[in-house]
C-alpha cells in the first residue's frame, strides 16, 4: 500500500522533532556548561568544574566523549533490535513510542543541575542526563529510518521521504538556531534572566520536539504498510549479513569519505574566510545562511533530477562538484576577485554537492535495504540504517583528530591556525572525497533497479 503524501509530511514531522531535540543537547550543550556563547546578558553561572585534569581532560569533554560512544553504538543496536521487534504496534513505531518522552524530557533535564554553583552533583546529573538522552536518540533514529524501506513502496517515493525529511532537518535547525532571539525576546518582556530565558527556549523546544515525535508513529499505521517478518539472527549474524552486501560497502565507503571531507570543511570554515578570504566572522555566518537556504532551493529539483539520472549518476556529478570546489577554495583569496565575491561564489558551488548528500543518502540505502529483501525474503533496514549511521557520526569524528594538527602547520604561534595549513586541510578533504568518488564505481544502480521493475 501506498502513503498518501498527507502521511509522508507526517512522518517528516518526526525528523523536525529529532533535529529540534537534539539541537541543544547536541549543539548547545557545551555553550550552556563551559563557553557561555549563547547568554545575552552576562554569563551562565558555572556548574560543572572546568578545570583541566592531566593537562588535557575536562569533565564537559568527557561527558561529551561518552555519549559519542553512547550515540555511535546505540544506532547500531536498536536497527538490530527493530529488526527482530515483534511489538503488537509495530516493530520500529513501537520503539519510537518507547523513546518520545525520555527524549523530550531529557533533552530539557540535562540543563537543570540541581546545585547553582559547581558541584560533583551537577556532573553526575548531567552525566546521567545526557546518556539517557542520546540512548533515546538512538532508539528512535535508527527505527524511524529504517521506516523509509518500508513506507516506500517505490525508489521513486523513497527519495520524496527523504528529501521531505531533508526539508524538516532544515527547518528545525532554522527554529534551534534562532535561541539567543527568543532568549532576547524573553529576557526583555517576562523580565527573566540569561539562564531562565534560556531554559524556558530549552523548554518550549522539547514540548513542540515532543509532539512531532509522537505524531507520526501515532497517526501512521506501520502494520499497513509492512507486512515483513521479525529477524530471528543474532547481533554479530545480522551485521555480517549486512556487510556481505557489497554494493553496500561500496556506497558505505564513498558515504564515509564524504562525511570526512565534509566535517574538514564545516570545522575550520570560520577559518577559511577570516584568514584565506580576510573576511569578520559575521561574514561567516552570512555565508553559512546563504549556504542554508541555497541548499533548501535545491532539495526539489535534485529530487526530480535523481528521478530522470538515477542516484549513482547524480552523486557521481556531486563528488565531481565537491572536488572543484575545495581546489578552488584551497587557492581561496588568491584570485583577482573581490575577497567577498569570492566566499560567496565558492558557497554557491558547494551548495549543490551539499544538498545532493543531504537528499540522496537516506533514500539510497533504503533502496540496499528493499533490494536485499527482495533477493532474501528478509527486511534489515534498521541493520542497514544502524550501520550507516554509525559510519556517518564516525566521518564525522575523523577529521576532530587530524584538523588541530594540520592546521598549524606554518603557523605564528599563539594557538593561531596558518594559512599553509588551512590549505593543506581543503587539500586533504579533496583527496578523501577523490577516494570516495571511486568507491562509488562499486555501488551498481541498474542491478538495484532491476528488482523493483515490478514496483512500477
Amino acid at each position: 500500500m501506498n502513503l498518501s503524501f498527507g502521511k509522508k509530511c507526517v512522518y517528516a514531522l518526526g525528523q523536525f522533532g529529532l533535529v529540534l531535540s537534539a539541537y541543544g543537547a547536541g549543539k548547545l550543550f557545551v555553550s550552556f556548561f563551559v563557553d557561555t556563547g549563547i547568554s545575552h546578558s552576562g554569563e551562565f553561572p558555572l556548574y560543572i568544574d572546568s578545570r583541566y585534569y592531566f593537562g588535557f581532560f575536562t569533565v564537559v569533554g568527557l561527558i561529551v566523549a561518552l555519549n559519542r560512544i553512547v550515540d555511535l553504538a546505540g544506532g547500531l543496536l536498536t536497527g538490530w533490535l527493530s529488526d527482530r521487534s515483534r511489538m503488537p504496534k509495530g516493530r520500529r513505531t513501537g520503539f519510537m513510542l518507547m523513546a518520545v518522552l525520555p527524549l523530550a524530557v531529557f533533552s530539557v533535564l540535562v540543563f537543570f543541575p540541581p546545585v547553582a554553583a559547581v558541584s560533583p552533583a551537577n556532573a553526575v546529573f548531567v552525566l546521567v542526563c545526557m546518556v539517557c538522552f542520546f540512548f533515546a536518540l538512538a532508539l528512535y533514529t535508527t527505527p524511524y529510518l529504517a521506516l523509509i524501506s518500508e513506507f516506500g513502496a517505490t525508489p521513486r517515493q523513497r527519495m520524496q521521504l527523504s528529501m521531505l525529511t531533508a526539508f524538516a532537518s532544515s527547518f528545525a535547525y532554522l527554529l534551534g538556531n534562532r535561541v539567543s532571539f527568543f532568549m532576547n525576546a524573553f529576557g526583555a518582556d517576562l523580565g527573566l534572566s540569561s539562564v531562565m530565558s534560556f531554559r524556558l527556549v530549552i523548554g518550549l523546544y522539547g514540548l513542540v520536539a515532543g509532539v512531532c515525535l509522537a505524531v507520526p508513529p501515532l497517526l501512521i499505521d506501520e502494520r499497513r504498510y509492512s507486512q515483513s517478518e521479525a529477524v530471528t539472527d543474532g547481533f554479530q549474524e545480522s551485521i555480517a549479513i549486512v556487510l556481505k552486501d557489497t554494493y553496500f560497502r561500496s556506497y558505505l565507503v564513498s558515504d564515509l569519505m564524504y562525511r570526512i571531507a565534509a566535517a574538514f570543511i564545516m570545522t575550520g570554515f570560520t577559518f577559511y574566510v577570516t584568514l584565506l578570504l580576510g573576511q569578520r566572522q559575521d561574514t561567516a555566518a552570512l555565508y553559512l545562511l546563504s549556504i542554508f537556504f541555497v541548499n533548501l532551493a535545491l532539495y526539489n529539483p535534485i529530487s526530480v533530477v535523481v528521478d530522470h539520472l538515477g542516484k549513482r549518476k547524480v552523486l557521481f556529478a556531486a563528488f565531481l562538484m565537491f572536488m572543484l570546489f575545495l581546489v578552488f577554495s584551497a587557492f581561496a583569496g588568491r584570485y583577482p576577485l573581490d575577497p567577498f565575491a569570492q566566499g560567496l561564489i565558492l558557497c554557491i558551488l558547494v551548495s549543490i554537492p551539499l544538498s545532493v548528500f543531504t537528499v540522496v543518502p537516506f533514500a539510497l540505502v533504503a533502496d540496499l535495504a528493499v533490494a536485499s529483501e527482495r533477493k532474501t525474503g528478509i527486511q534489515r533496514g534498521g541493520t542497514y540504517f544502524g550501520i550507516h549511521s554509525l559510519v556517518v557520526k564516525a566521518g564525522e569524528l575523523i577529521p576532530a583528530l587530524f584538523f588541530p594538527v594540520a592546521v598549524m602547520m606554518g603557523s605564528a604561534g599563539k594557538g593561531v591556525p596558518g594559512r599553509a595549513g588551512l590549505r593543506l586541510t581543503l587539500i586533504l578533504a579533496a583527496v578523501f572525497s577523490l577516494i570516495g568518488f571511486l568507491s562509488l564505481f562499486g555501488y551498481r544502480e541498474r542491478e538495484i533497479a532491476s528488482l523493483f521493475e515490478r514496483e512500477e
